[in-house]
């Protein structure tokens, strides 16, 4: 494996043992690998540390891990379409983000990193100070002063140092990047390793489904992670020859916040609210990536939805009535099938992808319940 990393913006490259989180020109670094992807090595476990041979670890026998992993393809019913709904909300934290903490925080100990800074909106904070909890590593979380309380007394019950910043989210990664001068910068908007370890989600999801690809995969977008990651792990499976096509990736927003549709129109996406939106998790006014998720998208002629919150409101409810409890940004996800109803042919196999649970949302979810 070669395993350098990479700037997209202008072609330097670094060393894989260099602690760099961006490249001098200021953009974010890749990872330029060469991995291969062999069903056959898959062994061991149901966990993370199956995938060992297309992950970026040099000892990935010593990786701390919490057993995470193989999350339910479950059988859901939304607007009269059967979908396949990853229940990825299921892992330790509560969320799909502690795929990319795993790997991310396990590559800081690689590489001897004893303090970390994250900026997020609540569930890569979550992941992050988990695993940091679990690896030994001081981690510093900033929040947006006014996302949902659970998710600040997590991070802050696993003892990491929480800053709640005022104003949005765009305000609160301004802050985490001033004080990354004494830290490493393990931003999940920016890390290839996060990427790479949110790809494993789609390697279950090809395990699960015996190596059939989906026709459509519904992903919520923010900062793009899992996404980007689907799209790692897809490009490596078809060019392993383990797969002949690319399901289609459909990249699904809020309407108070799609900046993947206003790039598409040639609009610009106006500054967030101060007051957290319905779907938090996916409120990034200018994804450090975008222009890979627009090409993620493109690549598997995908599409590009944005969901109102009535709609959002609507699927929190089917799914509950389900018996699955998710929080709003996931539920951004199930609103846009809505948008395909009509679209969808009955042969069609689709996924859903549910990133984080109920529980984290839970006096927001009461709001909603009770105005509904």
């Amino acid at each position: 494996m070669n395993a350098n990393l990479i700037c997209p913006a202008c072609g330097t490259q670094y060393p894989e043992d260099d602690v760099v989180w961006r490249c001098r020109c200021g953009s974010f670094l890749d990872l330029n690998d060469t991995f291969t992807c062999d069903p056959s090595r898959f062994r061991g476990p149901e966990n993370l540390k199956r995938y060992a041979s297309v992950l970026p670890l040099r000892n990935p026998s010593s990786a701390v891990t919490f057993g995470e992993g193989f999350t339910p393809l479950h059988p859901m019913v939304f607007y009269g379409i059967q979908v396949m709904a990853k229940m990825d909300f299921l892992l330790t934290t509560g969320s799909f983000k502690d795929r990319g903490a795993f790997l991310m925080i396990n590559k800081c100990r690689e590489l001897g990193i004893r303090s970390i800074v994250e900026d997020s909106s609540g569930n890569s904070a979550c992941a992050i100070a988990a695993y940091c909890a679990l690896a030994g590593i001081r981690a510093q979380i900033f929040m947006p002063a006014g996302n949902s309380s659970a998710k600040t007394v997590q991070v802050r019950t696993y003892g990491a140092t929480l800053h709640k910043i005022p104003g949005n989210r765009s305000d609160c990664a301004r802050a985490a990047e001033e004080a990354a001068g004494e830290s490493y910068y393990a931003a999940h908007t920016r890390n290839p390793y996060f990427l790479h370890g949110t790809k494993t989600v789609i390697y279950e999801i090809m395990e699960q489904s015996r190596w059939e690809a989906p026709d459509y995969i519904f992903v919520p977008v923010g900062s793009g992670s899992q996404i980007l990651g689907i799209w790692l792990g897809l490009q490596e499976m078809k060019r392993s020859g383990v797969i002949g096509r690319y399901p289609r990736l459909v990249a699904v927003q809020s309407e108070h916040c799609c900046p993947l549709k206003n790039n598409r129109e040639g609009k610009q996406t106006p500054e967030l609210p101060a007051s957290p939106l319905l779907a938090e998790g996916i409120a990034i006014r200018i994804p450090p990536r975008m222009d890979q998720i627009l090409e993620a998208v493109a690549q598997t002629d995908g599409d590009v939805v944005a969901v109102s919150d009535l709609d959002i409101v609507e699927a929190l409810q089917a799914s509950a009535l389900q018996g699955v409890y998710i929080e709003p940004t996931s539920a951004a996800a199930v609103a846009a099938i809505k948008q395909y109803n009509g679209r969808l042919k009955q042969s069609d196999r689709v996924v859903v992808s549910l990133t984080g649970h109920g529980l984290k949302a839970s006096a927001r979810m009461e709001t909603l319940i009770n105005t509904a």
